[in-house]
């Protein structure tokens, strides 16, 4: 079984500029830090597919039709629940196509025959993980991201989660330009 999600995925610049942005409060946190080729902001999460019906979400993500997206990363956030700092996204002009396509391919998937989690959108991206808790209690959150991140997306892809020793190992199974949506 495949683990896949539906996501946007910043150019590796643009990752490796976020991870050395936070990298002193990774380390302030006593956290591990996510590697830079790892962020990313899910759209849209399937879960467990067999093999054999990986051509049927690829060709349901075919038929989505969205605009490129702009979010601007601008804060921090501290969430204790899953213990991470992650990137958040302000809600602004890019956070509706942003949606829309997150519902799109939602929906997309549920035609096709799978079962998303299908959370509203909360545009985000995870940079640390295993954040001590207490550590993380004595600062302000939410903090601004400084700089902030101003992310041009001209595509989405459909990734796969797999376990690795250190953690969580993601690669890009397919990719689909946003305006004109051509499978690459």
């Amino acid at each position: 079984m495949l683990r896949l999600f539906f996501a946007l995925q910043p150019m590796p610049w643009q990752n490796s500029a976020l991870a050395d942005a936070v990298a002193p409060l990774v380390t302030q946190l006593s956290a591990q830090r996510v590697p830079a080729e790892n962020l990313h902001a899910t759209l849209c999460f399937i879960g467990a597919v067999a093999e054999e019906k990986l051509d049927a979400l690829k060709a349901a993500a075919q038929e989505v039709r969205a605009r490129a997206v702009t979010l601007n990363f601008d804060q921090l956030e501290y969430w204790a629940k899953p213990g991470i700092v992650c990137a958040t996204a302000a809600e602004s002009a890019g956070a509706m196509p942003a949606q829309a396509l997150s519902s799109q391919l939602a929906d997309a998937a549920v035609a096709a025959g799978f079962a998303p989690d299908a959370k509203p959108l909360r545009a985000h991206l995870t940079l640390a993980r295993k954040v001590d808790a207490t550590l993380a209690s004595e600062g302000e959150w939410p903090r601004p991201l400084s700089p902030p991140a101003n992310l041009r997306f001209d595509r989405f892809v459909l990734m796969r989660s797999e376990r690795g020793e250190a953690g969580s190992i993601y690669s890009v199974v397919a990719e689909w330009l946003l305006d004109d949506n051509k499978s690459r």
